[in-house]
């Protein structure tokens, strides 16, 4: 049995816990006070504090992999070896798949609408974790949080976005860009980002990458996938070309772990078989508790000319 530690493109962004017990109350911090000019001697009106606690619950991902005596005996690589590194790989993307995509609704799916999925569907189960992720609060949850863009993309669409977060979009340090390959690269040629003199040493044409625009890191994910013009990703892909771009604040997200991936060999000697068994337990909060009134998170949809 092994425990190791994944580096992720999503999960670093947020505060990530050890949890101590299933399901593990974080406390908050306290309210603000009041605040009221003083009089000398006078005793001044006293704050109430309010409390507040966030719950975590984990939910668990497993995989399993089966393999003959003869495959290993045979092959010309060390199976075992070879099988570990493409599970942690695909490890680490299931990991932000759940926190991007997470959506527990079996029927039309953020990533799967015109559809009904089941927690046996292979490569689509993994979705109905336990508990809804990022695209799933401006998608479903506060629509108020998404624009539909109908452009291609441009400076402005960062701004744009950042705008239906008020507060939650100002300090760059708490907040980060998440977007799709496509629309990565796309946003790579953007005149303002591309030379030297509108961008500085960190222009995309010396580069190669956008690592921030005006501060907020931009970080692209292989598991946010192209979408249909209403944001989400239709069934089998039909009309699933224009891209998205997800603000969010990672103060207002935390992510738990119950189990960290473990990853454990047996040997069925009845089937003269290897069984590799990897899993892990995690959990997604946001912390105000209402996510139909968040406004930490936004997504800038239907992004066009990007597929």
């Amino acid at each position: 049995m092994s425990d190791v530690n994944l580096e992720t493109a999503v999960a670093p962004l947020f505060n990530t816990i050890q949890m101590p017990s299933n399901p593990f109350q974080i406390p908050l911090q306290l309210s603000d006070v009041n605040w009221y000019p003083g009089t000398e001697n006078v005793a001044t009106k006293s704050s109430s504090l309010t409390t507040a606690r966030q719950t975590l619950t984990a939910y668990e991902l497993v995989a399993e992999v089966p393999w003959s005596y003869e495959l290993d005996e045979d092959s010309v690589i060390a199976m075992m070896e070879e099988l570990r590194r493409g599970l942690l790989r695909n490890a680490r993307e299931v990991i932000d798949d759940v926190i991007l995509n997470g959506d527990t609704t079996v029927t039309n799916n953020i990533n799967a609408d015109g559809a009904t999925i089941a927690v046996i569907d292979a490569g689509k189960g993994q979705w109905l974790l336990g508990f809804d992720g990022l695209l799933h609060l401006p998608l479903v949850d506060n629509t108020g949080q998404a624009n539909n863009h109908a452009g291609g993309v441009s400076d402005d669409m960062f701004n744009e976005i950042c705008t239906k977060m008020g507060k939650y979009g100002v300090r760059p340090s708490d907040t980060a860009y998440i977007t799709d390959v496509n629309t990565f690269i796309r946003a790579l040629s953007i005149d303002n980002f591309r030379t030297l003199d509108k961008f500085g040493p960190q222009a995309t044409v010396l580069t190669g990458q956008l690592g921030a625009v005006e501060g907020i890191p931009v970080i692209v994910s292989e598991l946010m996938k192209l979408a249909d013009t209403d944001g989400k990703v239709t069934d089998a892909g039909n009309g699933s070309d224009t891209g998205r771009l997800l603000a969010v604040n990672r103060s207002q997200w935390r992510v738990g772990f119950k189990r960290e991936l473990t990853i454990e060999t047996v040997r069925d000697p009845q089937k003269r078989q290897n069984i590799m068994v990897v899993s892990f337990r995690i959990a997604l909060q946001e912390r105000t508790g209402s996510r139909s009134t968040a406004t930490h998170t936004a997504l800038q949809y239907n992004i066009t000319g990007v597929a």
